[in-house]
């Protein structure tokens, strides 16, 4: 009896260790009950640590904010009318990740906060790990019985949706979502980075040569998405220049010069338009910058000519 008792508590303390480090990893979602964590850096609260657990009974919103958030700062007043006109029903609970001297001396000097000592969680760490975001303002909503009710943006918290949410009805707004996978050092949409690899709007690709795939080249249009589609895999510069020259193909090869140009490419764009006139161009301007060059066709003859040191004329650093 005495090991299965054992055996019961090691396997308690596992699963209850499992759990810590899901809500570590991913954090809470909706549904999940907040863990009566305490919060030792509390500012404009007279001294006092604070309990997720002080505030059963009521409904609460966690507010994280930073000082570099406008939308977060001009917010706060109006959240602290909400609260006085639910008449303690409503909490609303400022936290940032900002040290308390930094916030203290922003509240003084700043317009929107200025003379008022809101309460807010300062140095925090603990919420930001249960309720992890990227985009501020991020609102975590906490219901009566201490459950996440989901996630908004400040403008989402009106009198409305909190009258809904203190009557059990639910959240009656958008539910706000961050990409928390997101890499911004790695290309946008590329293995799903940041979306679906299917939700741009404009794209324009070109590669070398890429073993195993076909030489072939074309137009086509997608009438659902209204986009021009160009294709073309495995072909030379000569051919992919014919994309945007109209009557170049036809050119006798000694009257096509390609200059330094060689070798097999790739090449994808996907323009929203039917206009023929702006894909050729858009082709031959995607073209021209990739090879560094200006090209020039007279109906009769072909040239690459290389970019000049007068295109790059006072070009400094990249730089924002």
């Amino acid at each position: 009896m005495k090991r299965f008792l054992s055996f019961l508590a090691m396997l308690c303390f596992f699963l209850s260790a499992t759990a810590q480090e899901n809500i570590k990893e991913k954090g809470l979602k909706v549904g999940d009950t907040v863990p009566d964590v305490v919060l030792e850096n509390v500012l404009n609260n007279n001294g006092q640590r604070l309990k997720l657990s002080d505030f059963k009974g009521k409904l609460l919103i966690i507010d994280f904010w930073a000082t570099s958030c406008g939308g977060c700062i001009q917010a706060m007043p109006r959240l602290d009318s909400l609260v006085d006109a639910f008449g303690g029903k409503l909490v609303v609970l400022p936290v940032t990740a900002e040290n308390g001297a930094r916030i203290a001396a922003f509240q003084h000097a700043n317009t929107f906060l200025k003379g008022q000592r809101f309460r807010t969680v300062v140095d925090d760490k603990v919420l930001h790990t249960l309720f992890p975001h990227r985009m501020l303002p991020h609102e975590a909503w906490i219901d009566s019985a201490g459950k996440v009710l989901g996630f908004t943006e400040a403008s989402d918290v009106t009198g409305f949706t909190v009258a809904q949410a203190l009557a059990g009805k639910g959240l009656a707004s958008r539910m706000k979502e961050d990409v928390m996978d997101y890499d911004r050092n790695k290309a946008l949409l590329v293995n799903n980075n940041g979306g679906s690899d299917t939700a741009y709007q404009y794209r324009s690709v070109i590669t070398g040569m890429l073993q195993g795939l076909p030489s072939n080249m074309g137009f086509s249009y997608d009438t659902i998405r209204k986009m021009t589609i160009v294709r073309a895999t495995n072909v030379s510069a000569k051919k992919l220049y014919a994309l945007a020259y109209q009557g170049l193909s036809g050119i006798p090869a000694n009257h096509v010069d390609m200059g330094p140009v060689s070798g097999l490419y790739g090449y994808e764009l996907d323009l929203p338009t039917a206009s023929p006139g702006l894909v050729r161009r858009s082709i031959r301007e995607d073209l021209d910058r990739f090879f560094g060059v200006r090209s020039e066709f007279t109906g009769s003859a072909f040239r690459l000519i290389p970019a000049g040191k007068a295109e790059a004329a006072g070009e400094g650093p990249l730089t924002l």
